[in-house]
């Protein structure tokens, strides 16, 4: 076990491999492989490939497909590990050089004892190891259906940070006003997820920099880039609203 001084400047240099000297961050997630095939990532190491040239700061993966793209990434981009409620992957996380972890809750809030208690794990494991941790609370329905709500994702993204979230990864809901008191609700970064494939490329970039307006800190954002028709100039789009706050009209002309 590492000591209290060492596990922080584990932090403090893992975080500084995803968020960059402005404060800020765009993350793509891959990690939906895990459900297989998915319409847009078949070949992770080309998809991967393909958003680093439109500048992410790192990507989002499950074990498998991280070792597949190391080489690929090494050097350019940070790596979030995707990982089960089992602290012994914090540890492992440590291990292969991982920029920080990520657990995925879908539910009810407030959360379960169980669930509750799942978190709270991790969070306590990232702190001995000295990994970042990103908490995905997002509010549900019984049915797995997102709810966005305002007070329910405020909750959501409080109980994130309250476990032990470095970052907390949540949906978008309400206005420019209404997130900014969820972002102030929550003592993390916020990260806004990008959710299902959206009708128009506009909706995202109008999320993304709405988001901003209201204090996140970027996104995680992944069906959204790589289900679009040309995942690098999507990638390059959200980047310019994220780290050069580009109004969407100026982003939209990247597409």
């Amino acid at each position: 076990m590492l000591t209290n001084n060492m596990s922080s400047t584990g932090k403090i240099l893992r975080m500084g491999n995803l968020i960059k000297a402005d404060g800020k961050t765009f993350i793509v997630p891959f990690d939906h492989g895990m459900w297989g095939v998915t319409l847009g990532m078949e070949n992770i190491t080309e998809s991967v490939a393909k958003v680093m040239k439109g500048g992410a700061d790192g990507v989002l993966l499950n074990i498998g497909a991280a070792r597949k793209v190391a080489d690929t990434i090494k050097g350019k981009m940070g790596l979030v590990l995707s990982i089960p409620y089992d602290p012994k992957y914090v540890e492992l996380a440590a291990k292969i050089g991982a920029s920080a972890v990520k657990t995925t809750y879908f539910g009810p809030v407030p959360l379960n004892e169980q669930k509750y208690n799942g978190v709270s794990a991790i969070g306590q494991a990232c702190e001995e190891w000295g990994v970042p941790f990103m908490a995905e609370v997002v509010p549900t329905d019984e049915k797995g259906k997102v709810l966005y709500d305002v007070n329910l994702v405020k909750m959501a993204a409080r109980i994130g940070c309250e476990l032990g979230g470095d970052i907390v990864k949540t949906a978008y809901a309400g206005t420019t006003s209404e997130y900014k008191e969820i972002v102030r609700a929550c003592h993390a970064p916020i990260v806004v997820m990008g959710g299902a494939k959206m009708d128009s490329p506009l909706d995202v970039l109008n999320m993304v920099r709405s988001s901003m307006d209201a204090g996140a800190i970027g996104g995680t954002i992944g069906r959204n880039v790589w289900q679009y028709k040309d995942p690098q100039k999507m990638t390059k789009a959200i980047v310019s609203i994220i780290h050069e706050n580009a109004s969407v009209e100026e982003a939209s002309k990247l597409l």
